[in-house]
């Protein structure tokens, strides 16, 4: 999944039907329980196929690696995707303010460089070279 192109079609197989589902429950029900669940599951869907196509972009173009890697791509979009859901439910319950999207997102960051961190590495020292002997 080297291609670019290829994020784009996911991208679009995820969002046009999950973002015509959110705009049926939006706009034609009431928000009931299993409603509101259906909503974060569709909009969690919505965000990642978003998200998707941009996230293998600046991977592919930005980052010193310039190629595409299949599992930080995902594991990016749904992360963001696991952001916005947060944020929303912080705003549903009226207690989104400035410092807990700073915290939210800062958080987030922190865990994605930690994790592209340990993605970069190619040497263990210890575990690798007890694999050796």
């Amino acid at each position: 999944m080297n291609k670019l192109r290829t994020y784009f079609l996911v991208g679009l197989t995820l969002a046009i039907p999950s973002g015509y589902g959110l705009y049926r429950i939006v706009f034609f029900s009431l928000p009931n329980l299993s409603e509101r669940w259906l909503f974060f599951f569709l909009l969690a869907i919505l965000v990642c196929g978003l998200t998707l196509p941009i996230y293998a972009a600046i991977n592919k173009y930005f980052l010193a690696a310039k190629q595409i890697i299949p599992t930080t791509v995902v594991r990016e979009s749904l992360a963001t995707a696991l952001l916005i859901e947060i944020l929303l439910w912080f705003q549903i319950g009226r207690m989104l303010t400035s410092t807990i999207i700073f915290l939210c997102v800062g958080g987030f960051l922190l865990a994605e460089i930690v994790l592209r961190t340990r993605d970069n590495v190619s040497h263990r020292p210890g575990i690798d070279d007890l694999e050796n002997q």
